[in-house]
């Protein structure tokens, strides 16, 4: 999975993970369990560090079981998908990039809804601005599928591998 804040990354790989019968690692799932545990600053690097580094471990731990994986996270740096690739080929999987192109417009009428509703956990507006900066979108050499507000959802589920 590969977007910024509130471009629907969970909610599609929740739908993703269900309809292809594959484990879900959601990054945010291992900061909640790790926040407690660790005291974890949302301002700290290596906290972070610490959460992807298990992360990308129960991602690999999955597909050694042969077990097909939906990692949720932002993936938005071309280094960090690459080294996604690498632990699929350390495991003979196969790893494909799903992209989530949902205009600025639309995440921040998410991002307000949710400010409301407080369905889940809020951003601070940094971290999703740095992350937009940052976000290197996935070239077509990537083997990425890319999934838009008006994509039609089952026709795109059936597209997956």
């Amino acid at each position: 999975m590969v977007g910024v804040g509130f471009s629907g990354k969970s909610t599609l790989a929740k739908q993703i993970a269900e309809n292809k019968k594959a484990v879900l690692v959601s990054q945010d799932d291992v900061w909640f369990e790790k926040e407690k545990e660790w005291e974890i600053n949302e301002d700290s690097d290596e906290d972070w560090e610490r959460v992807i580094k298990i992360s990308e471990q129960k991602v690999k731990e999955f597909l050694m079981q042969g077990k097909s994986v939906v990692f949720d996270h932002l993936n938005h740096q071309l280094g960090h998908r690459e080294g996604l690739r690498k632990i699929a080929d350390e495991c003979g999987a196969k790893a494909v990039v799903i992209y989530l192109d949902t205009p600025q417009k639309v995440r921040e009428e998410r991002k307000n809804k949710n400010l409301k509703t407080q369905e889940r956990h809020d951003v601070k507006q940094d971290y999703l601005d740095e992350a937009i900066t940052e976000l290197e979108v996935p070239k077509e050499n990537e083997k990425v599928f890319v999934f838009k507000p008006e994509t039609n959802l089952q026709d795109f589920l059936e597209k997956l591998p």
